[in-house]
Order: C-alpha cells, then structure tokens, then sequence
C-alpha cells in the first residue's frame, strides 16, 4: 500500500506544480484511497487551455491640422492658372496640361497657384473665387479650392480666372465641344 500512497502524492505534486484545477476536495500532498478495492483512485489526465492573447487595441489617431501648402506666408503677388489635365472616361489624357479645347464627357481639372514677388509659392491668407463667364453651362466639382474639376453640361466656350488675396490670376480659356 506504501507504493500506492507515494505514487497518488507524486501525482499530487506534480498536479498543483502545472497548475492541474479540479473540484477534488483532497489537499495537495494527501492521499485519495478507495475503500473497496484498496487501491489509489489514478487522476484524470488535464489539458491546460492554450492561452488566447487579447487582441491589441487599435490607437486612436489624434486629429492634426491640414498642413499649409508651403512655409512661405509671404504676400501673393501673382497667381498662374490653367487646365493642369483633362481626362475622358476617367483617364488621363496625354499631354492635355493647358488645353483650350475639351471633347464632350470629358473633365478638365484646373491648377492655380499663389505665388511671392520672387515667384514661390505662397499660402494666400483667404481662399480663392473662381470666375466663369458661363457658370450655368458647367458642373463644378472636387474639394480642392486651387484645383475645381469642370465638365461642360453644353457646347460653349468658357472663360476663366480667378481671385486671391485681392490678385487676380491670368485669364485662360476652354471651348467645350
């Protein structure tokens, strides 16, 4: 019977070392004996959980200000304005940069930029006005006051500059077939 107890006590140890959880009421290090065959009751085997590590949490981005377009705060002096591209169908079309005529369909994306009396680009203090000399005759569209995109909603030639900063810009012209 001696060789009984001692093995259920090394069993005993070995569960509370790897940590072995059950509803067995027997303190670690006593025996379980059974009392109609004599023998010592053998554990059941435990499987510990694999642990799950917890998911990390996603950081909250911080809001930042819009980043200026340049350092430069200088004074507009002049402002360059034109056709940047066109595209047709959602591609660009090749070598449109300035193009004064715009196929039906197609958009032209406009480019203005402020720049110092030493020709850099500068950040105007107020945001620019676009003049169209048809504006019923197009669609004004995109968030980027510097660069409108417009689409003709008829056959005509439009006029354009624009103001900043009390400057005005060069005037350009698009005829929209």
């Amino acid at each position: 019977m001696r060789g009984v107890e001692q093995t259920a006590l090394a069993a005993a140890a070995l569960c509370a070392w790897v940590g072995c959880g059950g509803s067995s009421s027997t303190p670690a290090g006593a025996s379980s004996v059974g009392t109609s065959a004599g023998a010592a009751a053998s554990p059941s085997p435990v499987t510990n959980p694999t642990p799950t590590p917890a998911p990390a949490a996603t950081p909250t981005p911080q809001p930042t200000d819009a980043p200026e377009l340049t350092d430069n705060d200088r004074p507009v002096d002049h402002i360059g304005a034109g056709v940047y591209y066109v595209d047709c169908n959602g591609e660009s079309v090749p070598n449109s940069r300035n193009a004064k005529e715009v196929e039906p369909g197609c958009r032209a994306h406009l480019d203005a930029t402020p720049k110092d009396q030493d020709n850099v680009p500068t950040n105007p203090r107020y945001e620019p006005q676009w003049v169209f000399s048809a504006p019923d005759a197009i669609t004004v569209q995109g968030s980027n006051p510097y660069g409108p995109i417009i689409t003709a909603r008829q056959p005509h030639v439009q006029r354009i500059y624009l103001k900043v900063d009390g400057v005005e810009s060069n005037s350009f012209s698009i005829t929209f077939h």
